[in-house]
C-alpha cells in the first residue's frame, strides 16, 4: 500500500518537473527576442534610414504598408510580457525614421 502512495508521489512529481521544464523551454525564446527588442530600439534615431534600422533591430514581427505610396511605413517589434503596446517604428515617403513608439 505504501507502495502505491510512493508511486504516485514519483509520477506527480515527475509531471510537474516536465511541466516546468516544457514552460521554460517554450516561452524563453519569446522573453529573449521582447529583451532584445528593447535594447535595441534605444539605438534607433530619428533621420535613420530603413537600412540602418533594419540592422540594429532586425526583421520586424509586423509591417504596415502605406496606402499612398505603397512603401513599408511602419515596423512592429514585440514588447517585453505585460507591456501594452508594442514598439513601433514608424518611416516617411523617402524611407526615413520620423518616429519611435517605445512600449508601454
Amino acid at each position: 500500500m505504501n507502495y502505491k502512495r510512493n508511486r504516485r508521489i514519483l509520477l506527480f512529481s515527475l509531471i510537474g518537473i516536465i511541466f516546468i521544464f516544457s514552460i521554460y523551454v517554450f516561452f524563453r525564446p519569446f522573453a529573449f527576442k521582447a529583451k532584445k527588442n528593447v535594447e535595441n530600439v534605444k539605438n534607433v534615431k530619428i533621420g535613420m534610414d530603413k537600412n540602418e534600422v533594419l540592422k540594429i533591430m532586425r526583421t520586424p514581427d509586423n509591417r504596415r504598408i502605406s496606402f499612398l505610396n505603397l512603401i513599408d511605413s511602419m515596423y512592429y517589434y514585440e514588447p517585453p510580457f505585460g507591456a501594452s503596446e508594442g514598439i513601433y517604428i514608424q518611416f516617411d515617403s523617402s524611407n526615413v525614421v520620423n518616429k519611435i513608439v517605445d512600449y508601454e
